[in-house]
This record gives structure tokens, C-alpha cells and sequence, in this order.
């Protein structure tokens, strides 16, 4: 789920009438608004119409087909001449990334293509690899700082890094993990000491059985030579994706053969042109000066840089980091094919365009995220617990199974969860005062068959209190049921304040009833409410009521905003329940266009924008917001999956959001309306000062 900068006077008319979508996303975004009258079309194949023709089937609303991997499917193409001329002397031909072949290569040919005629290409079979749709082999190292500081980062490792190997073996069951170790005593170097240099292996005890006896000592850091050593003294296999994590809270010293800035930018390259995956973790304390060496080489390779301490991820989170970045990087999702067209124009010279089409190989199950809330009747008091659940999967599902049964049933019950809103689905459940507890399972399976069963959830009815807590810097999402009250309480943060923002996700209503608890005062009482924002003072306890007579879904976020000054990037882990909370000045900084994201490959973020002047909720986007020229609040919440994310305040240019092939269900007309809206409001406001 994913606004442009404006030149005010020109662009509002623009933004109310013209939608521009990217034509492969996930969402729709915008990009910037231009006059088509001023478009120079420099070949009549700008005006050619191409379309992929398949006898696969898709489920979803961007039309992108599924497949599972190693099946094999027809296509073929429809050209359509929409130029105002004739095409003489058309060439066809097609080509397929590394997760298929096509079986009957082929170049089609066409002499002569009238205005608005349509030519059919030749059919091509199209196999599928068997494997690119699940995890490659994976060879792991991890360059590990041993100095002094790092006593926490290593304890971390040794009590979770085999949990979390168990956890994913399913997803990357080809993985082998080595280690390198570095710093501490100035020989202390593995390109000088090779006992430090640890060889991959399929077993991961005999990795953590070194970390158990590793102690942390000593202040010397050449993480550089450690590199060079991991690329060069591990056995990887040549079929295998080479990833290696560099954990290190200092600069790079101490070193023999890297030791200046150049030279590591020079074993970056040397990672990137070899086809190394190399991501850096900043350990709790380091500075900028860290910061500075560690980012160029998760960016140059095409890894991932994390920072660990202050709001962002912490210490005990690194075993999990390591394992999300695993299955981020051996997993592969789509088969492309790129298609060629050709034609002869009036100078004999032959121009052409080429196009990509994308095929999902998914033989992933779908991914579940549960979780429940009480509520209770409005006219009854009966008491309902809702079972919430939120399916997403590129393929699609049809339906979502519950099977339950409260205390000590001898029988499990058997329930179809209604279809809410996008991928969320709930089932109510009346229960007594006298119920204990309740346990239950989810069972669901994509269009192509991969089915899943969720693990056992047992909630307990005694402490039905903390299921309504909602912590600063998290977020729930419910439905209102007509008639049914739900009550959350928000929890301050003990210094500062924080937030809680309740908005609506339709155009239908709610009553809200905020209560302060600590000073026992309403802080708001509103009939028909879409969304709410509301202050809460460090320390205290904001308790809300909401009733609807109509089945609304709602997001209540509790967070603590952090100020981005434009240029500022950095990355956090994003979790189900997480909420950030940022806030930026967009008001004439630059001439140039900006924009916030808030993204990564493996995660689709949404983003809840306000004006931060007036608190008013502006829409929701994903992935990228492109800024007019005012004040924001960004909230930021996990739409599809979990994970690492990066986030800026930037120039429009300088960062390209990933293709998740999720749709989310946003109207873009709607937004674009609001968009041209929000450009002649700021335009007026100024016009009136």
C-alpha cells in the first residue's frame, strides 16, 4: 500500500484528473504530473500495446499469474498497432531469467502491422524451475567482532542462534554456517591467524559450541583484513548464495592488508563483482564514524545494513536479524519474461522497445499472522471473543478455517472465519464469565494448493485485561461488529509523550469515548467518528470505547514520534504489533521534489500520513509517499510480512521502492482527488497570508 511534490499552481488541476500508477507494484504511488500534449513520441512503438496471453489462471486483482515451480504453461503475446501509422518490418522475439527456459525458442516476424490491427506471436512452452520458488542453497558466514564491547552481542548468539537455524529450516533446509572471528588482542586477525577461521558446516552446534567459549576481550577491530580473509580462506560452493554478516561496534583497525577507507571500498567491490552478499549490523555503541564504514558495504553488494540500540532493534535481536536475512536472501518469488520488439522506421534504422511480464512461482504456504480481542454486546452485555486473523500469500486464498474449543472439550469445533476487509477474516465467539479458556489453530491453503495449519493459540480468560494493552510504539487492528463495544488502553511512555491514533479503514463510522484514567477525565467524546488523535502525557493510561452500528475496521496505534530532517535514512525491524511514528518539515527545505519511504524487499509497509498541524488524517499509502510542500506525520505499520525495513526523508530520486506483487485494495483515484485537494488548500492558505 504506497504523494508527489507540487509546483502548486500548475500541478493541482493535474492531480485531481490524472491518475499515474507505476505499471508493476504492489500499490499504486504517483509520479510526477506532466502535460501528455508535451510528450514527444520519438517512435511509433511508444504507442504499441503488447499483452501477455496465457492458459495459467490469477486470483488477483493486478492480473499477475501463479504457478508452482517446475510447471510448465503456454504463452504467447498480442501486439496492437495504436499509432497513428503503419509498422513495417516487426521483430518479435522473448527471452526468461534464470528460473525458467522456454522449451520452443522462437522469433517472430511481421511484415506489415495496419493502424489499430493486432498480431498474435508464436506460442512459446515455458518450463519452470523446480527450485525457484523455494529457497537456494545458502553458505552463511558470520564475521564476528570479539573485542571487549561485544560480550552481550556474543552471549546472543550462543543462546539463540540454534533456535532460530531450527526455525527456518523449513523455508532454507540447504544452509551451511561458518564463522570468522576478529579483534580483541592485536593478533587477533584471521588473515594473519587462521585457528580464527572457523569452515562452513550443515551443523550449527559445532558453531555455537565456539561461541560458548568465545570471551570478549581486547580493543583491537580489523574488521577489514576479516573480510578479505572470509572471502577468500571458506570453502563456498559455487551454487550456493554467499552471504556474510559483519556484527562490529568500532571502526575498521588495526588491520594488515584493509586498512584505509579506499581500500575497504575495494574488497566491497570485490565482494559485489565475486557475487557476495555482504550485511552489516552496527552494534549497540557504535557512532557515526561506524556508521559511515559499515553502510557503503551492505550497499554496494546489495545486502542489508541494520543499526542495534536507542528505538531501533536491540542486541537480543541479532539471532533473529541473521536468520530473517537468510530467508531473504535464498528465497526467490518470480520468473520474468522480457519480450523484444523491433521495426525498420523511414531511415532503415530498426528501433525497439523491450517489456518484462511476471509469473509468480509460489510454492510457499500462505503466511498468518492471529491474534484476539474481547468485546462485549452494546444492548446485551452477551461478551464475544474475536478471533482475528490476517492471510496474506502472492497467490491469493479462498477461505481461512478455525478450529477451537473452549476448557476442556473433548471435541474440536469447526468454523469458516468470515472474509473482512483485503486479507483479514475474524470469527466472533460468545463465552461466560464461568470460561477458563479458549484454544485454537487456523487452517488455510492458496489458489495453487500450499496449504498451512497455524501453530496452537490457548488464550487465557483470567487476565483478559492485557489483551486490551496496547504499549507505546505498537498498534492493534480490530473490527467493530454493529452493536458491540471494544475497549483498548493506551499506555503512556514514562518521559514523553506519545500519540494514540485511531482511524478508520472505511467510509463507514464509530462513536469513540476517550477516558484519561489517571486523572480520571474524558479526554474525548465523539459520535460518528473515521479517526481520532489524541495526546497522551507521559505516565498516563488513555482508555477508548468504540461502538459502531456498522462492521468498520479500525487501526489503533500508540507511538512516539521521531523527528527526520530531510536527507536522514536508517533501517529498523518492523514487527506485526510495531508502530513508528515519524515526523518531517517539508515546508520550502529545497526547490526539489521529496519524498518519504518506508520499505524493504521482503516487507510492504503501510503509511498512515496527517498533517502535523491540524492532525488531520490525509490517507494512506505504501511503501513511498511523495510530499507536498507541509508539515507530516508518518505512521508506519506492517502491512505484508515482518522484517527488516529502511526509511528516509529524501529527494525523490534517491531511493526506488521494491515490487512485492501484494496489491492492497486503495483506490488511486481517490487518493489523486485528495492529493490535487491538498495541493489548492496549501496554495489558498498561502494566497490568504
Amino acid at each position: 500500500m504506497k504523494i508527489k511534490g507540487i509546483v502548486f499552481c500548475t500541478i493541482v488541476l493535474v492531480g485531481l484528473f490524472i491518475p499515474i500508477m507505476h505499471v508493476i507494484s504492489k500499490t499504486e504511488s504517483f509520479s510526477p504530473v506532466i502535460d501528455p500534449s508535451s510528450l514527444e513520441i520519438t517512435s511509433p512503438l511508444d504507442n504499441v500495446s503488447i499483452e501477455m496471453i496465457t492458459d495459467l489462471i490469477s486470483y488477483r486483482s493486478d492480473n499477475i499469474p501463479s504457478t508452482l515451480p517446475g510447471d510448465s504453461f503456454d504463452v504467447c503475446f498480442n501486439v496492437t498497432n495504436n499509432s497513428d501509422q503503419n509498422l513495417n518490418l516487426l521483430e518479435f522475439y522473448a527471452e526468461t531469467n534464470d528460473f525458467g527456459t522456454i522449451q520452443n525458442p522462437s522469433d517472430s516476424t511481421r511484415d506489415y502491422l495496419e493502424i489499430g490491427e493486432s498480431w498474435i506471436t508464436n506460442e512459446h512452452s515455458i518450463l519452470t524451475e523446480s527450485t525457484a520458488g523455494v529457497s537456494s542453497a545458502l553458505d552463511l558466514a558470520i564475521v564476528l567482532d570479539q573485542s571487549g564491547s561485544m560480550g552481550d552481542e556474543i552471549g546472543a548468539l550462543t543462546s539463540e542462534l540454534i533456535r532460530v537455524i531450527d526455525e527456518i529450516d523449513l523455508e532454507v533446509p540447504d544452509l551451511r554456517v561458518g564463522l570468522v572471528l576478529f579483534g580483541g588482542n592485536p593478533e587477533y586477525n584471521p588473515y594473519l591467524e587462521e585457528s580464527l577461521i572457523f569452515p562452513l558446516t550443515f551443523d550449527v552446534v559445532d558453531i555455537v559450541n565456539i561461541l560458548a567459549k568465545t570471551a570478549a576481550n581486547g580493543g583491537t577491530e580489523p574488521w577489514g583484513d576479516a573480510l578479505y580473509a572470509t572471502k577468500v580462506n571458506l570453502d563456498w560452493r559455487p551454487e550456493a548464495v554467499k552471504l556474510v554478516v559483519l556484527i562490529t561496534d568500532e571502526v575498521n583497525n588495526g588491520g594488515t592488508v584493509i586498512k584505509t577507507t579506499s581500500q575497504l571500498n575495494e574488497i566491497y567491490q570485490q565482494y559485489a563483482t565475486e557475487g557476495f552478499i555482504l550485511c552489516t549490523i552496527a552494534a549497540t555503541g557504535s557512532n557515526t564514524q561506524v556508521f559511515d564504514q559499515l553502510r557503503p558495504g551492505a550497499e554496494i553488494t546489495g545486502g542489508t545494513y541494520i543499526e542495534i540500540g536507542f528505538e531501533y532493534p536491540q542486541t537480543t535481536d541479532i539471532p533473529d536479524i541473521i536468520g530473517e536475512l537468510i530467508v531473504l536472501y535464498a528465497v526467490e518469488l518470480d520468473f520474468k519474461i522480457t519480450i523484444h520488439l523491433s521495426l525498420l522506421n523511414d531511415q532503415d534504422e530498426r528501433s525497439s522497445i523491450e517489456k518484462t511480464f511476471v509469473v509468480l512461482l509460489d510454492d510457499l504456504p500462505p503466511e498468518i499472522d492471529t491474534w484476539v480481542y474481547f468485546s462485549e454486546d452494546f444492548l446485551t452485555d452477551e461478551k464475544y471473543v474475536n478471533i482475528m486473523s490476517e492471510i496474506k500469500d502472492v497467490t491469493g486464498v479462498s477461505f481461512a478455517e478455525i478450529y477451537y474449543k473452549f476448557d476442556r472439550a473433548l471435541f474440536w469445533t469447526v468454523a469458516n472465519a468470515t472474509l473482512l476487509f483485503n486479507d483479514s477474516y475474524c470469527l466472533s465467539l460468545l463465552f461466560t464469565e464461568q470460561t477458563e479458556f479458549l484454544q485454537y489453530k487456523i487452517y488455510t491453503e492458496d489458489w495453487l494448493g500450499n496449504e498451512i495449519y497455524s501453530e496452537l493459540q490457548t488464550i487465557d480468560f483470567s487476565n483478559i485485561y492485557e489483551y486490551s494493552l496496547i504499549p507505546f510504539n505498537k498498534k492493534k487492528e480490530i473490527v467493530l461488529y454493529p452493536n458491540q463495544r471494544v475497549i483498548y488502553r493506551l499506555t503512556g511512555h514514562p518521559f514523553n509523550d506519545s500519540y494514540g491514533m485511531i482511524i478508520g479503514d472505511t467510509y463507514d463510522t464509530y462513536d469513540l469515548l476517550a477516558v484519561d484514567v489517571t486523572y480520571s477525565s474524558i479526554v474525548l467524546d465523539k459520535f460518528g467518528s473515521n479517526y481520532d488523535v489524541i495526546v497522551i502525557p507521559a505516565g498516563h493510561t488513555i482508555k477508548i470505547s468504540l461502538v459502531s452500528s456498522e462492521i468498520v475496521e479500525v487501526t489503533i496505534a500508540n507511538a512516539i514520534p521521531q523527528r527526520l530532517e530531510l536527507g536522514d535514512k536508517l533501517s529498523v525491524d518492523i514487527g506485526a504489533e510495531d508502530a513508528y511514528l515519524f515526523e518531517l518539515d517539508n515546508r520550502l527545505v529545497t526547490t526539489e521534489y521529496h519524498k518519504f519511504y518506508a520499505d524493504s524487499y521482503a516487507v510492504q509497509t503501510g503509511i498512515y500520513v496527517f498533517n502535523a498541524s491540524n492532525m488531520d488524517f490525509l490517507f494512506k499509502q505504501s511503501s513511498e509517499v511523495y510530499l507536498t510542500e507541509d508539515e507530516f506525520l508518518m505512521l508506519v505499520v506492517a502491512d505484508y510480512h515482518t522484517g527488516e525495513i529502511d526509511i528516509g526523508f529524501v529527494d525523490e530520486n534517491d531511493y526506488d521502492t521494491h515490487d512485492h506483487y501484494y496489491t492492497g485494495a486503495a483506490s488511486w483515484s481517490i487518493f489523486v482527488t485528495i492529493l490535487g485537494l491538498a495541493a489548492l488548500l496549501g496554495f489558498l492558505k498561502r494566497k490568504k497570508r
